[in-house]
């Protein structure tokens, strides 16, 4: 399978658990799926076969951000790090639900900052924790 299409079922894969937290919080079958891992689990192995495909296939690196644009110029790699995204905002949303509802924190409140660390990652991560000291 190509770069390309593995992309879009990762997006497609990626918004149940949003969708979850978002609209049904509270259900059981959210705690289940959003327990088990599986979504973050299933991007950090697809994660792992596309940076070995890409490893010492680019001539970038870590050391500028010109060197960082050169790895990512390898599709593999552009994916893996898309990939890197996904597992990782979903985390730090999957730690919003949970504190949010070990709090009683406004699912209206909750929604927003969900939706911004699904857009915005380290934004939504910032809102959340603005709006939890608030």
């Amino acid at each position: 399978m190509t770069p390309d299409r593995i992309f879009k079922i990762a997006n497609a894969i990626a918004l149940p658990p949003w969708i979850l937290m978002i609209v049904f919080p509270h259900w059981s079958y959210t705690k289940l799926v959003i327990d088990s891992y599986a979504f973050p689990i299933l991007f950090a192995v697809i994660y792992t076969i596309f940076i070995g495909m890409s490893l010492g296939k680019s001539k970038g690196n870590f050391r500028s951000l010109e060197g960082v644009g050169s790895l990512f110029r390898n599709k593999n790699a552009l994916l893996a790090g898309w990939l890197h995204y996904l597992a990782f905002d979903l985390l730090v949303g999957m730690y919003e639900w949970r504190d949010a509802l070990a709090n009683d924190m406004p699912q209206y409140l909750l929604i927003q900052a969900l939706f911004f660390t699904l857009m915005f990652g380290p934004f939504g991560f910032l809102l959340y924790l603005g709006i939890r000291f608030i």
